[in-house]
């Protein structure tokens, strides 16, 4: 019987309040300072909500002026990227600045952890960081600098993932989890060949090693049938994870540890505890740990409804271990 455990994996919805008040700053009718600490009391109920459902590992949401998108502290704070153009997130109504490579990448790995409150990193309260994959990252990147793919995918592992993991790990960081809905969302093209994903756990490798953090790997938008079972045998994270609304899990055999998005995302109908549990079937028996999550970020839908899901997981977990 697998080990049951609980995560967001993305960026999670805004309350009405903070919607309003990002809203007013944009018409110069509040400050800066008040608009962050919109987003701060924001971030502070989320985490509390996490550790009241007892979460295993607790994320911010993402919710800071600095991740309007998961790309933001990229574009912002690596040397040889610049924001470019503003582009549409997928099939979603979000949006994302597109990474404009035009230099050789380095980052001093503060990157993302300048993005947190200081004080819910200090207190342990946060526990996990969503970070984008690197062929997500090469895939939405506008490449001027390095003369291919292969060479980018390497260069963000090596100059700019393994700096700022290394020092998330130093921070207390717990887990860590590599968002990579570009390598199943293919809308317009073939799947990724299969080089690529080796590149992608080369470098991955070379991320994690000596580093004392827990990893995810999450592939969401997609279904990822078509890299299976290659994602298991050539990611080297503790988990994969997978957007069970687009893939089938049945067809995901078995493994050590698994990222199950069961609870829709993207949908405001808010799943009970038990229909989340039933789409589990008996990947319990095929997997030795599984964390029940969002399929992906839970942007997309009302604060009020995001935050039932999270309770409806926890209450799901108790049921599939039998409490």
């Amino acid at each position: 019987m697998a080990e049951y455990l609980i995560a967001l994996t993305g960026i999670h919805s805004r309350s009405e309040e903070t919607i309003q008040a990002t809203q007013d700053w944009e018409r110069a009718r509040i400050s800066p300072r008040e608009l962050s600490k919109r987003f701060s009391d924001d971030t502070r109920r989320l985490v509390d909500l996490q550790q009241s459902l007892s979460f295993d590992f607790v994320s911010d949401g993402l919710l800071t002026m600095h991740w309007q998108d998961i790309l933001r502290p990229f574009t912002t704070s690596v040397k040889g990227v610049k924001k470019g153009a503003m582009v549409r997130w997928f099939n979603t109504n979000t949006f994302y600045f597109t990474p404009v490579v035009a230099g050789e990448l380095l980052s001093d790995g503060s990157a993302v952890s300048r993005t947190f409150n200081p004080s819910l990193v200090k207190s342990g309260a946060i526990t996990k960081v969503i970070l984008p994959d690197p062929l997500t990252f090469v895939e939405l990147a506008e490449n001027s600098h390095y003369t291919s793919r292969e060479r980018l995918i390497f260069a963000y592992c090596d100059n700019v993932l393994r700096p700022e993991v290394e020092h998330l790990s130093r921070m207390g960081i717990g887990y860590v989890q590599f968002s990579a809905p570009g390598v199943v969302a293919r809308f317009r093209g073939k799947p990724l060949p299969r080089a690529e994903l080796e590149q992608a756990g080369e470098g991955l490798r070379t991320v994690l090693k000596g580093v004392k953090v827990r990893s995810g790997y999450h592939t969401f938008f997609g279904d990822a049938a078509p890299y299976l079972p290659a994602l298991f045998d050539l990611i080297p994270t503790d988990d994969i994870g997978f957007d069970f609304t687009e893939t089938d899990p049945a067809s995901l055999g078995s493994g050590e540890g698994l990222i199950a998005g069961v609870a829709d995302a993207r949908s405001s109908y808010v799943e009970s505890a038990g229909e989340l549990a039933l789409r589990m079937g008996g990947l319990g028996e095929k997997f030795r740990k599984i964390t029940l999550a969002p399929s992906c970020d839970l942007q997309y839908v009302p604060r009020s409804v995001a935050d039932a899901k999270l309770r409806n997981l926890a209450a799901a977990r108790l049921r599939l271990i039998g409490k």
